[in-house]
């Protein structure tokens, strides 16, 4: 049984938020979208490499 991306995105959702995970959409000033971009490695999101580069290190996912 084949699942649509739908179906995926709620799963996901629903295992970050159990982990603890809080979504945020933020405003940000081109110079920050320049410097994440800069520092973001090749397999991370951007919020993940906001993660890295505030906590130290990305958490672990679900």
């Amino acid at each position: 049984m084949s699942t649509t991306n739908a179906e995926r995105l709620r799963i996901y959702k629903a295992k970050m938020k159990q982990a603890g995970f809080t979504r945020l959409s933020v405003y940000v000033h081109p110079e920050l979208v320049a410097f994440l971009n800069r520092e973001r490695k090749t397999y991370e999101c951007g919020g993940r490499a906001l993660e890295r580069l505030l906590l130290g290190a990305a958490k672990q996912r679900p």
